[in-house]
């Protein structure tokens, strides 16, 4: 996990030297965490693909903030689940574990989608509740991180000069 992390930064530190602007920079990271805790599986690559199009963002940060933030993805969708419920207060609560919803989901894809089709969008709408908060929150912690390591970066040139 360390690794991953060096290379996460590696790829931050390699951006900014390319000319990416910090604030790139962060937006890229921010719709990287952001999208990949999208609580449908399969998606956020091509999403991310289009945002960086759109935008020009970085997409090599954005995909390394997405696959950073996988565990965190899988461990949040019943949470996302349970908030699209309460928003739409379904009285058909999802009963499944994950592992047996995966399960009739490999054995009968077209069934299962049909089956729980409301589970996706209580599960989306939840998402769709916190993202603006992991974007926000995301893009000023790099912000601050940045500016930081910035100024010790200056600290430490100015110590060896």
């Amino acid at each position: 996990m360390k690794s991953f992390f060096r290379k996460i930064k590696n790829t931050v530190v390699g951006a900014l030297k390319q000319g990416w602007s910090a604030s790139a920079v962060c937006w890229s990271s921010a719709w990287g965490l952001t999208i990949g805790l999208f609580p449908i599986y399969g998606v956020t690559t091509a999403t991310l693909g289009l945002i960086g199009l759109v935008w020009k963002l970085n997409h090599a940060i954005m995909q390394a903030f997405n696959y950073l933030i996988s565990p965190l993805k899988f461990i949040l969708i019943i949470p996302y689940i349970r908030l699209g419920e309460w928003v739409f207060q379904t009285d058909k609560p999802f009963r499944l574990s994950l592992p047996e919803f995966t399960r009739q989901f490999k054995a009968s894809p077209l069934e299962t989608l049909s089956e729980f089709a409301m589970t996706f969008v209580h599960a989306i709408c939840g998402w769709a509740l916190s993202a603006p908060v992991w974007m926000l929150v995301t893009y000023f912690t790099m912000m601050i991180l940045l500016k930081t390591g910035s100024a010790t970066r200056k600290q430490l040139q100015g110590a060896q000069s």
